[in-house]
């Protein structure tokens, strides 16, 4: 059974998992454990997607592409950073801006988990080789 799930998928769950600790590490243990758990679930979710387009033996483009930028976290942080624009720019400032940064962190926690998995992929198809 575990045979049959690529490689790219298990690097891209293991490097969310791993990415959501270290990133968790540095606020407190309940962080530690939900930055993971949700980072974790996207990545099962963009792999589902990467699945049906491009598949998992596409060019490592699209698949880093869709792992990207179809994760519901990455768009969402995007809207986020998209809504607040004018406070992270600096043309507003008070209380309204408090979590203009959450956008920007949360977009930079997307991005280790689909590069470790083209990583995964790439080593799995060397070794095949």
């Amino acid at each position: 059974m575990l045979k049959r799930i690529p490689a790219f998928v298990w690097g891209q769950v293991i490097g969310a998992l791993i990415t959501g600790v270290v990133t968790g590490a540095f606020i407190d243990w309940k962080a530690m454990q939900v930055f993971p758990a949700v980072l974790a679930g996207n990545a099962v979710l963009t792999s589902l997607i990467c699945w049906w387009w491009p598949g998992f033996a596409g060019a490592w483009w699209k698949l880093w592409l869709m792992a990207t930028f179809v994760n519901p976290l990455m768009l969402a942080a995007i809207g986020l950073t998209i809504d607040s624009w004018d406070c992270l720019v600096g043309g507003r400032t008070g209380w309204n801006c408090m979590f203009a940064d959450v956008g920007p962190d949360v977009m930079m926690l997307c991005l280790p988990a689909p590069l470790i998995g083209l990583a995964a992929h790439w080593w799995r198809k060397r070794a095949i080789a």
